[in-house]
């Protein structure tokens, strides 16, 4: 999968590396994928989502399996010279 146009938005919150955005095989434009640390260290993303008026929560966008969530994972943490350990 060709990930391109990675671009980041530097956070100064302890838990939120960074905002991320990126475009995925030349024509997806993805925005406000958070970076996160977890407490032990290990590092995920959160992709953007809203609650509806009854609390139920929504994806814009995200990944539809293991593998896609681990490319776009990848890319994003390489583009901002963190390792994933």
């Amino acid at each position: 999968m060709k990930i391109s146009e990675i671009k980041f938005r530097m956070s100064e919150d302890s838990g939120l590396l960074a905002w991320a955005s990126c475009v995925l095989e030349d024509g997806m434009f993805l925005n406000n994928i958070a970076i996160r640390k977890k407490y032990d260290g290990s590092i995920y993303l959160n992709f953007p989502r809203y609650k509806s008026g009854s609390g139920n929560e929504y994806a814009y966008f995200k990944p539809i399996n293991a593998e896609v969530y681990q490319e776009i994972k990848s890319a994003l943490l390489n583009a901002l010279g963190v390792s994933d350990e």
